[in-house]
């Protein structure tokens, strides 16, 4: 898809609300300008076509997936294949790729597909240690810039990037700012009209909300921790998506031993982990809670604890 698909989109919807292109191209640009665009010989920029969607009654993500990038069968296996490569952890092969990547992007104006790879660059950089703290926070500011919020919308990028800003200021000690960022991104909208090249959002938030309750548990926050845990419980029962379930039962449990609450709770909270994770086939994480808490569920190995989810 590209300049002449969306070019084609944009006149049958002028004609389909009766608007000649003098009327559709009023404040926003010129009927010259409009009759290039309709007819796919010129890239319009992304604030033209956001005015040009609110003209035409349609969301900007109608048009978002013919604007922002051309070779989408190329850059949805791309991303596949990184995304891929990051649960895997494999940050030197994802450092190689967003390099050589980015190496080949010539065009003036950035694309969603050049954004999401500057975001994994700068990410892959700093979990190999070649970028530090202060420059790798700097560097994913600058993609949350007001000028990129539209290509951010696309597949939820904006989340992704601000849970890597609240996970790297966690890592670093600045909690305070680690949940600034965790608020930010579960105060957003998590509806998107295009599907996602990226995780499934509902499973994307859920992360985000036991991110978010580690680190107020970790600022000794308990009963602000414990009520994000007991909402991402139930958004995980209402989402019909267990893949998150037993961390926030494990932390379920640790909150309710720093609130000293009953016994009884406490082991019904690691149970549940326990089950969870035995479910799931888990089996590093049977470990830690087996370990950790065998005075509750009277199992042997010791270990550390979940760690953030990224």
């Amino acid at each position: 898809m590209g300049n002449v698909e969306l070019g084609k989109e944009i006149s049958r919807l002028r004609k389909q609300n009766a608007m000649t292109q003098k009327e559709l191209a009023q404040d926003v640009c010129t009927q010259a300008a409009l009759s290039l665009i309709e007819r796919g010989q010129t890239t319009p920029a992304l604030e033209t076509v956001f005015f040009l969607s609110l003209k035409l009654n349609k969301p900007i993500n109608h048009f978002l997936q013919y604007v922002l990038d051309d070779n989408v069968d190329y850059i949805n296996e791309t991303v596949s294949f990184i995304e891929n490569l990051a649960f895997e952890q494999r940050f030197n092969d994802i450092h190689r790729l967003t390099q050589k990547e980015l190496r080949t992007m010539e065009s003036s104006s950035r694309t969603w597909f050049e954004q999401y790879l500057k975001w994994m660059n700068a990410i892959s950089s700093y979990r190999l240690k070649r970028a530090d703290y202060p420059s790798t926070v700097s560097l994913l500011k600058d993609l949350l810039k007001e000028e990129y919020t539209l290509l951010n919308h696309k597949g939820f990028l904006h989340f992704k990037i601000l849970n890597s800003l609240a996970l790297i200021h966690g890592e670093n000690d600045n909690l305070t700012s680690s949940l600034l960022y965790y608020n930010k991104a579960l105060k957003g909208e998590w509806k998107e009209a295009m599907p996602s090249l990226l995780r499934q959002p509902e499973i994307y938030r859920l992360r985000i909300l036991y991110n978010k309750a580690k680190t107020l548990y970790d600022m000794k926050k308990y009963e602000e921790a414990q009520t994000t845990v007991i909402q991402g419980i139930n958004e995980s029962r209402e989402n019909e998506n267990i893949s998150m379930l037993g961390n926030f039962y494990y932390y379920q449990g640790q909150c309710y031993e720093q609130m000293n609450e009953d016994r009884a709770i406490i082991e019904e909270a690691y149970r549940n982990a326990e089950f969870i994770y035995g479910f799931l086939g888990k089996e590093n994480y049977l470990k830690i809670v087996r370990g950790k808490k065998k005075s509750y569920l009277r199992a042997d190995d010791d270990t550390a604890s979940p760690e953030r989810d990224s």
